[in-house]
């Protein structure tokens, strides 16, 4: 019984751990700002007080990397999406793209 105990104590900790400090803020800008189909997107990640990243392509794509590069095939418009996280606190921003 004190291993459970110590276990959901432990929890707890790491809990109120994460909760502590700064809440991460998702942010990011692309170049080109106006890509066209077949064309490299470098993502340049403006995140603040973030430790990792999960992207959202908007085209059945996804990733992890800070910065990522991305090309998109087709033409179209494409929902972007960053969750930027810290523990258990996270951000998200969403923006659409068009690409050409």
């Amino acid at each position: 019984m004190n291993k459970i105990k110590t276990i959901g104590f432990l929890v707890i900790i790491i809990f109120l751990l994460s909760a502590c400090g700064k809440k991460p803020e998702a942010d990011f800008s692309w170049s080109p700002v106006e890509p066209v189909a077949g064309e490299e997107v470098k993502f340049t990640n403006l995140s603040q007080n973030a430790r990792s990243y999960s992207w959202n392509f908007g085209d059945m794509s996804i990733g992890s990397k800070a910065n990522p590069v991305h090309v998109y095939k087709k033409s179209g418009r494409y929902i972007v999406d960053l969750r930027a996280h810290k523990g258990l606190l996270s951000d998200e921003k969403t923006v659409t793209i068009v690409v050409r």
